[in-house]
């Protein structure tokens, strides 16, 4: 019998059906038809590999699987699989398989320790405060038999694992291209895989929107955050950020030319184990700055996790860039002059910057001031109607972690300091530095007299 279901996949779930990456993540809006796709998406699989296509499909309970069953059902049963729903197992006719699972806790991958799949899916993965349960999965996606294997999942912006899968699938990723990703290497052998984003929204679900078209309005009414999450799929936006008047369609820009009415500087906060965060900046007699350059020494795979380089080496890397650019001065956090930062030589890090040729400065470090004036950079506008803070598009860890700042819970006008916040206390040393509080008198500097009547403004400078 033909595995043929009657299901008619909206344009984007055929789009999504139609990818061969490894790892695809198909999310976004509420209502976006996620679930039907990973169904089907079993099913294309089955179709080819028949007895050889295995498959396990988890939700992070047993009673979120509630609404997976019965769709399953509707779906396969009677004429195209059967159902066990002691075991939660589709057996279709021709022999494919396929568990509904649940993995509560990060501890319980082990339950799967040789098993093997060559189709593993996530529905709600945004439900997993980590990407460990993924991950570890990931090595149970092989087939014996030689079928081809995937990983799929689905989610919607907000949930405890919005940083994870923002990280891995979203941030310095096109939606719906598909990336070669590089594994590294073995016995000189490159290891590569592929990994892909397709969006999905309620306006791609027409089935939905004709079947119940107050469900938009609905989502509309939701609170702001809960509105731009579900109903826009807005991977920027969650409960309880800090900057919430961050938005990528404002704030970050392609780069332009930064001529000489613009005055460069650069910001750092120090880490080793943690992740050193360098931003460039021009400011303007207005005011408004640009990041126009970032140097983040994250690892490339690990959140929140540093690349180990030596004072030395990031020194010698930025003043690389510096040069070319005819920056010369750094704001960077106080505590590197301490004599807690020494290396094999007795010199702080801040010697170390200073011997390649930075001129150094200490940070003013208020911390509650310097985020009220982050605020105000976001919010307020030039008379031309541009934001007062802006960042080129290649500036990806402030992109990626401006938004996902949360308040202290000691403290709810200070942000947690157990999240990613190496990239906003820089951009803090920034934006509370004198370069950024007096433009004018670094231009003057610079260039000369300034010709106050040739560039007349009645524009507000948010740090005054």
């Amino acid at each position: 019998m033909s595995l043929n279901v009657i299901w008619k996949p909206q344009p984007k779930q055929e789009l999504a059906l139609q990818c061969p990456a490894f790892e695809l993540f198909f999310g976004g809006a509420a209502g976006g038809g996620k679930s039907d796709f990973l169904f089907m998406d079993f099913v294309s699989v089955a179709k080819i590999w028949k007895k050889h296509a295995r498959g396990i499909l988890f939700r992070r309970t047993y009673p979120e699987l509630e609404e997976l069953e019965l769709r399953g059902i509707e779906l396969f049963v009677p004429h195209y699989a059967k159902y066990n729903s002691n075991k939660h197992k589709f057996t279709f006719v021709n022999g494919a398989t396929l568990k509904l699972r649940s993995l509560e806790r990060d501890e319980d991958v082990i339950k799967y320790q040789g098993h093997q799949y060559n189709w593993i899916a996530f529905d709600e993965a945004g439900n997993y405060p980590s990407d460990y349960p993924y991950r570890y999965m990931m090595s149970r996606c092989r087939s014996a038999a030689g079928a081809d294997c995937y990983m799929r999942l689905t989610a919607n912006p907000g949930g405890v694992g919005h940083a994870w899968l923002k990280q891995r699938f979203i941030d310095g990723f096109i939606p719906n291209r598909i990336y070669t990703i590089s594994e590294g290497e073995r016995d000189g052998v490159k290891l590569e895989s592929t990994r892909c984003f397709i969006p999905s929204r309620i306006d791609d679900n027409k089935v939905l929107m004709s079947n119940d078209p107050m469900y938009v309005a609905r989502l509309s009414a939701l609170p702001e955050h809960m509105r731009r999450a579900l109903l826009d799929g807005d991977w920027n936006v969650f409960a309880g950020q800090v900057f919430e008047e961050f938005r990528v369609e404002r704030h970050v820009i392609k780069p332009f030319t930064l001529d000489g009415e613009w005055y460069k500087f650069a910001s750092m906060d120090w880490g080793y184990s943690k992740p050193a965060s360098i931003g460039f900046w021009a400011v303007n007699r207005q005011g408004r700055m640009i990041r126009y350059r970032e140097l983040y020494y994250c690892h490339p795979t690990e959140m929140n996790t540093g690349m180990k380089k030596t004072a030395e080496e990031v020194a010698k890397e930025s003043w690389n860039y510096a040069i070319f650019d005819g920056v010369n001065e750094m704001v960077a956090d106080p505590a590197i002059w301490g004599p807690n930062q020494l290396n094999k030589d007795g010199r702080t890090i801040a010697e170390e910057f200073e011997s390649v040729g930075w001129k150094m400065e200490k940070a003013d470090n208020d911390r509650i001031n310097g985020w009220a004036m982050l605020h105000t950079m976001l919010k307020s506008e030039t008379e031309e109607g541009l934001p007062y803070l802006q960042v080129f598009d290649t500036c990806t860890a402030f992109i990626r972690t401006i938004p996902m700042m949360l308040p202290s819970k000691l403290n709810p006008e200070d942000i947690d300091t157990d999240l990613e916040d190496h990239c906003p206390d820089e951009v803090r040393y920034a934006i509370m530095s004198r370069f950024a509080k007096h433009p004018t008198n670094a231009l003057m500097k610079k260039n000369g007299q300034w010709n106050f009547k040739s560039k007349a403004t009645t524009s507000w400078n948010p740090l005054n």
